[in-house]
C-alpha cells in the first residue's frame, strides 16, 4: 500500500506537517503557483468565453521540476491530498495541480489547514472534500480581469508617455487615492484660529487649568489676535461660579481580534513595519517555528482573513487561561463576540495564536526580534478580547460667568481589566494618555472661583495627513477596494513603478505618478472610479458563492471597456502631445523645440523633431556641453543669511 501524498503551497510548512502526519504520508510543496497565464502575452482568448491560456511558469521556483516530482510521487501514492492555502489563490493552485495529475491518479481530495499545529493538521486531514470550483472561478475571473486591464491599458501608457509603465485595475485606483490626497494638501490654505486656557482658583483650591468652550451657549471661533485681545478684556470683567459637576463611570472595551487589514495597520503604526514585512513575518509565524522540545509549531492561524470570528474551542481556552493567570474577575462574564463586516467572506477565523499558553515571554528565545514583536501584538490583542472592560471615573466641571463657559474634564482608571494584558507584554497599544490637566478636588457647585490668568494660543488649521501604509490600508478597506492580502503588493508595485515615493514612512505621489493618474482618470473615468471598482469587487466576490457566472461577468465588463479603449487608443498621438512640456529652448543641433519627456530612467530633455534629430540631455545639465547646469540664484537664504537660494526641479516642478 502506497503513501498518501500531501501537497502544500509553501515549503516552510513541510517539516511541521510531516512531523504531525508521520511516515504514512509524503509531504511536498508547490512553491506557490506552478501554472499561470504567460507573462509575455495576454494569454486570454476574449472571443471564446475568455478562455485562459495556462502554462507552466518559467524561472519561478523551478516549476517544471516541482511538477515533475509531484507527478512522479502521484503514480505510487495511495491518494493525493491538495493542502494548499485555504483561500482563492490556494484553491486555484490546487486545481491546476489536480488537473495536471488526474490522469495519473484520480483519487484527489482537498483538505485545509487553518493552523499548522497537530490539532489543526489532524482536523484538516479528517475533513477531506473536493476542490471548490466556485473559489477557483472567483480567482480565475479576478486574474483574467486584472490581466485584461493591465495588458490592454499599459500599451496606451507606452504610446503616450514611455515604455515599461503599467496600469493595474486596483493599483491605479490606489494611486488615484494617493494623488488626490496630495492635491488636497498642496492646495490647502491654512485658516487662523485661537483657543483660550483659563487658570482659576478658589478658597480651597489652588490654580487649575480650564478651556473656554462656549460663548453665549454656542461654540465660538476666534480668527485673529485683535478679536482675542478684545475677548480677554471682556472675560476679565465677569464673575465666575462652578455651574455644574458631572461624575460618571465609563468603560472601555477591547478591540476586535485582528483581521488582515487591522493587523497590517497595527504593524505599521505600532511596530514600524512595512506592509510587506508584516505579511512576511506573519507567514513565518503561521508556517511554524522550532519551539525547543516541542519542535516546529505554527504559532498563529491563517493570516489572510476578513473575519473576526473565533472558534468555540479557542474562546474556551483563552477564558481558562485568563482565569488562571489574572483571576476570574478578569474574565468577561459573557463571551464577547465581534461582528464582521457585511462584505466579509468569513472563510477563516480571525488572526489569533494557535496556543494561548505560548506566552510571548516564554517563547521569546525561539523567535527573532521581529517575530516576537508581531507575535506579542497578535497574542495580546486576542487575549484582551475575552477580558473584562477597563473602568474609569470621569469628571466634567463647568465654570460659567454671564456668557462665558470654561470646562475641565478628566478621568481616572479604577480597574485595569483588559489593559492588564497590554501592560504585561509592554506593547503600549492601549497606553492611557497622561492627565493633561490637574483636576480640582475641593470644589462644589455654586462655589465662587476667580480667574487668575488667561493663556491664549494661536493655531492654524492643518491639511489632511499624507497617507502611510497603515492609513492607505484603512482607506482601501473602507472603500472596499481590492483585498487586504493584496495591499502590501499594491504599495510595493506603485513604488517600483516610481508612481509614488516612500519618504519618512509617508507615501507621496511623484510627478510621474500624477501624470499617469491624470491620464487614466481623464480617459478611463468609469474604470478607475472608486464606486465602480467597489461594485466590481463585490461582483467578483459573488462568484465565490455561486451568485454570478464568471464568463458572463467578464463579458459585461469587457465589451464596453473595449469600445472605450479603441476610441482612446485612436487618439494616442493627440493625447501624447498633452503629456510633453516645452523646455523653452531650441535644440542646439537642429534648432527644433526642446521638450520634457519620460523614459525608463525618469524625466529628460529631448528634441521635438525625434526621430529625425536624436538630441537628448539630462535635466540637470546645460544645453551646450551637457555639463551640469548653472544654478539660477534668486537671493540669499532667509534663515542663515549666507547661503544662496537656488531654483531646483522637484516632483512638482521648479521650486
Amino acid at each position: 500500500m502506497g503513501k498518501t501524498l500531501v501537497i502544500l503551497e509553501s515549503p516552510g510548512k513541510v517539516k511541521a506537517v510531516s512531523k504531525y502526519l508521520g511516515d504514512k504520508y509524503e509531504v511536498v510543496a508547490s512553491n506557490g503557483h506552478v501554472i499561470d497565464l504567460p507573462a509575455k502575452e495576454l494569454g486570454v482568448d476574449v472571443k471564446h468565453d475568455f478562455k485562459p491560456k495556462y502554462i507552466v511558469i518559467e524561472k519561478v521556483g523551478q516549476a517544471a521540476k516541482i511538477l515533475k516530482k509531484i507527478e512522479s510521487l502521484s503514480k505510487t501514492a495511495d491518494k493525493v491530498l491538495i493542502a494548499t492555502d485555504p483561500d482563492r489563490e490556494g484553491e486555484a493552485i490546487g486545481w491546476h495541480i489536480a488537473n495536471r495529475i488526474k490522469k495519473i491518479n484520480d483519487k484527489i481530495f482537498r483538505v485545509s489547514f487553518n493552523e499548522i499545529t497537530k490539532k489543526g493538521v489532524e482536523s484538516g486531514i479528517k475533513n477531506e472534500g473536493e476542490i471548490n470550483t466556485n473559489l477557483v472561478n472567483a480567482q480565475q475571473a479576478r486574474r483574467i480581469m486584472d490581466r485584461l486591464v493591465g495588458y490592454k491599458i499599459s500599451p496606451f501608457l507606452w504610446k503616450v508617455v514611455s515604455n515599461g509603465l503599467s496600469a493595474g485595475r486596483v493599483q491605479s485606483v490606489a494611486l488615484r487615492i494617493i494623488c488626490e490626497r496630495d492635491k488636497q494638501i498642496n492646495e490647502f490654505i491654512p485658516e487662523e484660529y485661537w483657543s483660550l486656557e483659563g487658570l482659576f482658583s478658589s478658597e480651597k483650591e489652588a490654580g487649575f487649568k480650564t478651556d473656554l468652550v462656549k460663548i453665549k451657549g454656542k461654540d465660538f471661533k476666534i480668527t485673529s489676535k485683535e478679536e482675542m485681545d478684545e475677548l480677554l478684556i471682556k472675560i476679565k470683567k465677569e464673575f465666575y461660579k462652578v455651574h455644574n459637576i458631572t461624575k460618571k463611570k465609563v468603560k472601555k472595551t477591547p478591540p476586535a481580534p485582528f483581521i488582515t487589514s487591522t493587523l497590517l495597520q497595527a504593524s505599521v503604526n505600532k511596530l514600524g513595519f512595512s506592509s510587506k514585512k508584516a505579511m512576511s513575518v506573519a507567514q513565518q509565524l503561521y508556517e511554524g517555528i522550532e519551539i525547543g522540545k516541542d519542535g516546529a509549531q505554527g504559532l498563529i492561524t491563517y493570516m489572510r482573513t476578513d473575519s473576526t470570528r473565533i472558534s468555540a474551542d479557542a474562546i474556551d481556552d483563552v477564558r481558562d487561561f485568563i482565569s488562571k493567570k489574572y483571576g476570574t474577575d478578569f474574565v468577561v462574564k459573557k463571551q464577547r463576540v465581534y461582528k464582521s463586516k457585511k462584505s466579509s467572506q468569513d472563510a477563516h477565523e480571525a488572526v489569533r495564536p494557535t496556543n494561548v499558553n505560548y506566552e510571548p515571554k516564554k517563547i521569546a528565545s525561539f523567535l527573532t526580534k521581529d517575530q516576537l514583536k508581531l507575535y506579542q501584538l497578535i497574542w495580546t490583542r486576542f487575549v484582551a478580547t475575552q477580558m473584562a472592560d477597563a473602568l474609569y471615573d470621569q469628571t466634567v466641571i463647568d465654570i460659567t460667568g454671564d456668557i462665558y463657559n470654561f470646562r475641565i474634564s478628566g478621568r481616572v482608571n479604577t480597574y485595569k481589566g483588559f489593559l492588564q494584558a497590554y501592560i504585561d507584554t509592554s506593547i503600549g497599544e492601549e497606553k492611557e494618555e497622561e492627565q493633561k490637566k490637574k483636576m480640582p478636588v475641593n470644589i462644589d457647585v455654586g462655589q465662587t472661583v476667580h480667574i487668575e490668568e488667561m493663556n491664549p494660543a494661536q493655531h492654524f488649521t492643518k491639511p489632511p495627513g499624507r497617507f502611510n501604509e497603515a492609513s492607505l490600508t484603512k482607506e482601501l478597506e473602507e472603500d472596499e477596494i481590492g483585498r487586504p492580502s493584496t495591499y502590501a503588493t499594491i504599495v510595493e508595485r506603485l513604488i517600483t513603478q516610481k508612481y509614488i515615493e516612500k519618504t519618512e514612512k509617508k507615501l507621496i505621489s511623484t510627478e510621474l505618478g500624477n501624470l499617469i493618474n491624470g491620464l487614466l482618470v481623464g480617459h478611463f473615468p468609469e474604470l478607475f472610479n472608486i464606486e465602480f471598482t467597489k461594485k466590481m469587487e463585490a461582483d467578483l466576490d459573488s462568484i465565490e458563492f455561486g451568485d454570478n457566472d464568471w464568463i458572463e461577468l467578464l463579458g459585461k465588463f469587457y465589451n464596453p471597456f473595449e469600445e472605450v479603449l479603441k476610441e482612446t487608443m485612436s487618439r494616442s498621438a493627440e493625447i501624447k502631445k498633452e503629456t510633453v512640456q516645452p523646455v523653452g529652448e531650441k535644440c542646439p543641433e537642429c534648432g527644433g523645440e526642446l521638450l520634457f519627456k519620460w523614459g525608463k530612467n525618469g524625466k529628460f530633455i529631448a528634441c521635438g523633431n525625434f526621430p529625425t534629430c536624436k538630441y537628448t540631455r539630462s535635466i540637470e545639465t546645460d544645453g551646450e556641453n551637457n555639463e551640469p547646469a548653472e544654478k539660477e540664484i534668486v537671493g540669499k537664504c532667509t534663515k542663515c543669511g549666507t547661503g544662496n537660494m537656488v531654483v531646483k526641479i522637484g516632483r512638482y516642478g521648479k521650486f
